[in-house]
């Protein structure tokens, strides 16, 4: 990457009237239609600059110089090199004094080393444009070359981490210790004409972290995301760029370091909520399971009775291959397996079926860093197999990612077939093969004519297998995720004592009506005080309804236990999304 001088203290003092005698004698033309504004994204203390190209050939810079006087003198404070992959059609002032006038006038400078004259005299003045009240919270950035990660810290601790592609062995990152110098939501890449780069935050010279560029409107191609493939700069996933972007303000620190970091432990945040087992079995299945980056996962096993109960846990990978590992459950005890800590499973998609001498109860724990939506579910196992499971919830929009997840712990594979149920009675059909012993994993996401609508889910099986769905999502200030194991039947009647809405909490109810018949609901909401909110709901056949329990008169803030009873056999689940205020 070239690397053009942003700062005053990198340049040589230079006056503008020593340097332009050649623009005088033939040289280039200076750059058109010359502007320069309070940088329009800051909180101060910067000036935005821009220009058209200059009309004359082989230019191979533009020079920015910078008086405090309309008539100078004027000297050199940046220069942007047309081989740099950077705007240099543009520059940002950084380092300014609120409230003084400013004044700027730009050169082009062509392959030969002549200047051309300057344009006429532009100005402005900074002011800060966003005002924030005193903030109490230390942040600062790490961004690790050997892991390719962006680390986001707020008084030490690890709030977000996202992987990153920084430059390659020709065009290297610069490491050291930098900060946020200011924020372009827009960055325009003139060198490749149609190449845009969005959330823009620039750091040194030409540097920046910003989203994977995009070229002529489309979406480059971030598969590469986690090993260097940038021109030197920091590149991120650009469904992510966001946050660390509206995160970060000016001035936040940032250390690029050639090696590992080594945070303090990642906090994680959120909630999650399991029904109760009606009895122990010797026998629990879990679909779900993954120890890849930022996820780790628990086997907990009770044992209430009144001896040692031998317990067996056959992991199933998605190649087919079980790593059996066992252990001895004192009675009245609790049993912790860390799946992350076992040789072979610690980056890996993995469902487990645990085997046991004597009636225990099992569930499973996941506490995770999803691309920075952090949180944790908790699920009990499956007793039993089905060849039927039928899910309610489902979301593939904006910043929710969904998977519905198949165990077939058989010995031979079983054909499955996912009928996707859409609000307005459409039903999209895949089929899917799960290996014997094996672990299936079924983006939702990505099934073209799923990519943002509200679904249910019917499995079928022509072997008996677990199924769970889970789902990760940035929802507004509420990042996070769940998990939970099928329904293997319908039913006319359902409870949920759990209820709770707020302008903190927004609590969903989902149906799903797997027949070829419309369905009507009546769905009671009891209250502490003993009143009675009634709702309808129309279901037609095959099809999913939500009902948002903020929005029901009487019900905009409140605790409520819920009762549903349809003509129909019908599927119900409640999710409930948060920002616990403590």
């Amino acid at each position: 990457m070239g690397r053009a001088l942003l700062l005053a203290f990198l340049l040589p003092a230079l006056a503008l009237s020593a340097v332009t005698a050649a623009g005088a004698e033939g040289g280039p033309l200076p750059p058109r239609d010359a502007w320069a504004r309070d940088h329009p994204e800051d909180n101060g203390q910067k000036v935005d600059l821009g220009w058209s190209e200059s009309p004359s050939p082989d230019i191979s810079s533009y020079r920015v110089y910078r008086s405090e006087s309309p008539d100078g003198p004027f000297r050199l404070v940046g220069e942007r090199s047309t081989d740099a992959f950077v705007n240099y059609l543009g520059f940002v002032d950084t380092g300014l004094t609120d409230g003084v006038t400013y004044y700027y006038r730009v050169t082009a400078v062509d392959r030969t080393g002549r200047e051309s004259e300057p344009t006429p005299v532009l100005s402005a003045v900074p002011e800060a444009q966003v005002f924030q009240a005193a903030v109490t919270v230390r942040k600062s950035m790490v961004v690790s070359l050997a892991e390719q990660r962006l680390y986001c810290l707020e008084n030490g601790r690890v709030v977000y981490v996202f992987l990153v592609s920084t430059g390659t062995a020709s065009k290297p990152t610069p490491t050291g210790n930098f900060c946020i110098l200011y924020h372009d939501y827009v960055h325009p890449i003139p060198k490749y004409p149609g190449t845009v780069c969005y959330y823009w935050m620039g750091f040194y010279e030409d540097y920046a972290i910003h989203a994977w560029p995009v070229y002529n409107g489309v979406q480059g191609d971030y598969s590469s995301l986690g090993r260097p493939a940038s021109n030197g700069c920091v590149r991120l996933d650009p469904r992510l760029a966001h946050i660390p972007y509206y995160w970060a303000p000016d001035g936040t620190p940032l250390a690029i370091i050639p090696g590992r970091f080594q945070p303090p432990p990642l906090p994680v945040m959120g909630g999650h909520v399991s029904a109760s087992v009606e009895a122990p079995s010797r026998e629990w299945y879990f679909a779900e399971g993954f120890t890849g980056a930022g996820f780790d996962e628990y086997i907990l096993v009770l044992n209430p009775g009144e001896e040692a109960a031998q317990v067996s846990l056959d992991f199933m990978l998605p190649d087919g291959r079980v790593e059996r590992r066992e252990y001895l459950a004192s009675p009245h005890s609790r049993l912790t397996v860390g799946v992350d800590s076992i040789p072979g499973l610690e980056n890996t998609e993995v469902s487990a079926r645990l085997t046991s001498d004597r009636p225990v109860v099992a569930e499973r724990a996941m506490y995770f860093d999803y691309g920075g939506r952090t949180g944790g579910h908790a699920a009990a196992g499956s007793p039993v197999l089905s060849s039927n499971w039928y899910f309610a919830e489902g979301f593939t929009g904006a910043g929710f990612d969904e998977y519905i997840l198949v165990l077939n712990p058989g010995e031979e594979a079983a054909q499955v077939s996912l009928d996707f149920m859409l609000p307005d009675g459409r039903v999209e059909r895949r089929e899917y093969l799960a290996s014997p012993h094996s672990r299936l994993t079924v983006g939702v996401d990505s099934i073209p004519g799923l990519e943002n609508t509200e679904v249910s889910a019917r499995l079928t099986s022509d072997r008996p297998v677990v199924a769970e769905r889970a789902m990760y999502f940035g929802y507004p200030d509420c990042p996070g995720g769940h998990a939970e194991t099928g329904r293997r039947q319908a039913s006319p009647l359902h409870f949920l004592a759990e209820g709770y809405t707020s302008p903190f909490f927004d609590t969903y109810l989902l149906f799903q009506n797997p027949g070829d018949s419309a369905v009507s609901a009546v769905v009671s909401f009891f209250k502490p005080d003993g009143t009675e909110v009634r709702q309808e709901v129309a279901l037609g056949p095959r099809s999913r309804g939500t009902l948002k329990v903020n929005q029901v008169p009487g019900l905009e803030s409140s605790e409520f236990s819920v009762a549903v009873s349809a003509n129909g056999p019908i599927l119900v689940e409640r999710s409930t999304y948060f920002n616990y205020p403590r």
